[in-house]
């Protein structure tokens, strides 16, 4: 669970590599990315609860995240029937339960970062080819 935490650095070098090669869209690339790895992510922080001091005071940030993030994936999975109900998730069923809350969290993010470039005046609106 500890390498979950890596997954932080993607959408830092999503960010790095939009500001250099499409920057009218950081927000849009750098909000997908985040999307993308967040709830597990925060699985990965929430692991570190059981490390030194320090290291539980993000395990217990990782908590807060992983309640707020994890829940989307798994009421989304239950409606769709993947994910029995009243049972604890595991295995491959966590794996879609993971691959949902990517699919809706990508979402949220990408739309506010693309909200944000808007704002900042940066967004056309004719896509990646503009750039």
């Amino acid at each position: 669970m500890h390498w979950f935490v890596g997954l932080w650095a993607l959408p830092i070098l999503a960010f790095v590599l939009a500001k250099a090669r499409f920057p009218t869209r950081v927000g849009l690339l750098t909000g997908v990315s985040l999307g993308a790895i967040v709830s597990p992510a925060s699985l990965g922080l929430y692991a570190l609860i059981h490390a030194n001091a320090f290291l539980a005071l993000l395990g217990l940030v990782g908590l807060m995240l992983s309640l707020f993030h994890g829940a989307p994936g798994y009421h989304l999975a239950l409606r769709l029937g993947v994910v029995p109900a009243a049972t604890v998730v595991e295995g491959g069923h966590a794996l879609w339960v993971e691959l949902l809350n990517g699919v809706v969290w990508s979402s949220a993010y990408g739309t506010a970062g693309s909200v944000l470039d808007w704002l900042r005046g940066g967004d056309t609106g004719r896509g990646l080819a503009s750039d």
